[in-house]
């Protein structure tokens, strides 16, 4: 780390830590900024860990050029010097499976929490966009990461590297599949295909039941590395965590969204409060932030890939390093392809909207019979209790409306709308 980087660091404004796009509107990082550390990585580039004034840590690929420095993006290099597997003198940690002479960036343009750059159509690079706190748990993916190899899961794209700083996890560099495409986009031009009669309903549920198939080998895997019993004090720290969410979504959900929220809250509390159910639940390691989204479809026949295993951006790193039970991922699978549904009515222009329902109902149906059905091949259906899936997808769009505020607010309307279907007004007496 140089007295020079750090000046160009310290002057620089806040969005030098947010890559492009809408979140830049939508979060505001207080200056000055300070920086941290840096790996340099050669010809004014770097990979560094800057606080803001607030101490929250970012981590920001870096470009310094004649005395200024811009956050870098798809074309600079950064990324594919990283992909290159270079040293990393501590506190910078680099663990390297692979690497490759690779060259040419592009970016991948999807809603993520954190950013993805494809470095020569070979690997793909994520930057974590926002770190652990000091004094936090790390990032569990790495670890998961390790157990699911060691299970013998293949559902997941090949890691090369992983780069650490300290304890925090800074950036991912995996195998990229060159065809592939995340949930959000291929979900949703299935069911586009469907309501335009040129697929059945039949076809457009098999890709579900494949998720419900692999989400359940993806928690046998996981639940290789070991298994417990909830507790009294996990039941009670599970309530307590729901009921810290609701309340952070009451207090920041502005607007007729936030007016709904507050109408509905009594009833959020108490369907929260059958998390009671948990005592006694198996609990695992779980993916943690499971939605479709993460599931990338690739080659043909068509075959599917999980990714990113670093938990739910708004729960605290403490939180996503705890066993869980197996029903906390497919509850936000549930409400993922409930949201599917709401962006294709949303998003398309003279939509059969009860068609578009119908698949939503019917799609929910197909995830949890293929789930429940491998689980009771494998001889493990206690992994799922049943209670809890209720509750968590209760829990799913408040954490999903703490998401809209805190990184994306154009996405408000899907908990919003979710939430009038899972508590619907009661009706008037009049």
């Amino acid at each position: 780390m140089t007295a020079a980087l750090a000046a160009l660091v310290a002057a620089a404004p806040g969005d030098l830590v947010l890559p492009p796009g809408d979140r830049r509107a939508a979060v505001e990082v207080p200056t000055p900024l300070s920086l941290v550390d840096a790996l340099d990585l050669g010809s004014g580039r770097h990979v560094a860990v800057v606080s803001d004034a607030s101490l929250r840590r970012w981590t920001v690929p870096l470009v310094v050029d004649d005395d200024t420095v811009r956050r870098a993006t798809p074309g600079d290099g950064v990324a594919a010097a990283l992909a290159r597997g270079p040293a990393a003198p501590a506190p910078f940690r680099l663990d390297v499976w692979e690497r490759a002479d690779l060259h040419a960036e592009r970016a991948v343009v999807v809603d993520q929490t954190n950013e993805s750059v494809v470095v020569g159509d070979r690997a793909i690079v994520k930057w974590q966009l926002q770190l652990p706190a000091l004094g936090d748990a790390a990032d569990p993916s790495a670890r998961k990461l390790a157990s699911l190899a060691a299970a013998g899961f293949t559902g997941v794209p090949r890691t090369w590297s992983l780069l650490r700083h300290g304890a925090a996890l800074v950036a991912v560099v995996a195998e990229y599949l060159p065809d592939a495409e995340d949930g959000w986009a291929w979900a949703v031009e299935d069911v586009r295909a469907m309501v335009r009669g040129q697929m059945s309903l039949d076809d457009a549920l098999v890709p579900v039941g494949e998720l419900g198939r692999l989400t359940a080998d993806l928690h046998l895997a996981l639940a290789r590395s070991g298994r417990q019993r909830a507790t009294d004090t996990d039941t009670s720290h599970w309530r307590g965590q729901a009921l810290m969410e609701l309340l952070g979504a009451l207090e920041t959900v502005d607007g007729p969204e936030g007016e709904r929220l507050r109408a509905r809250a009594a009833r959020l509390e108490a369907g929260l409060a059958m998390l009671n159910f948990a005592g006694g639940a198996v609990k695992i390691d779980v993916h943690g932030d499971l939605h479709v989204g993460q599931w990338l479809r690739h080659g043909a026949p068509p075959r599917y890939a999980v990714t990113d295993f670093d938990g739910s951006p708004v729960v605290p790193a403490a939180e996503r390093e705890r066993r869980q039970p197996a029903a906390r991922d497919v509850a936000s699978m549930l409400a993922s392809l409930d949201h599917v549904g709401r962006i294709v009515i949303r998003r398309t222009d003279g939509v059969d909207v009860t068609a578009v329902r119908g698949w939503m109902r019917a799609a929910e149906d197909a995830f949890l019979t293929a789930y429940r059905l491998r689980l009771a091949d494998a001889g493990a259906s206690e992994l799922l209790e049943e209670r809890l899936l209720r509750p968590m997808r209760l829990q799913q769009e408040c954490r999903e409306l703490l998401y809209a505020v805190q990184h994306l607010p154009l996405w408000r309307y899907v908990p919003d709308e979710a939430l009038a279907d899972l508590l619907p007004d009661e009706p008037s007496e009049d």
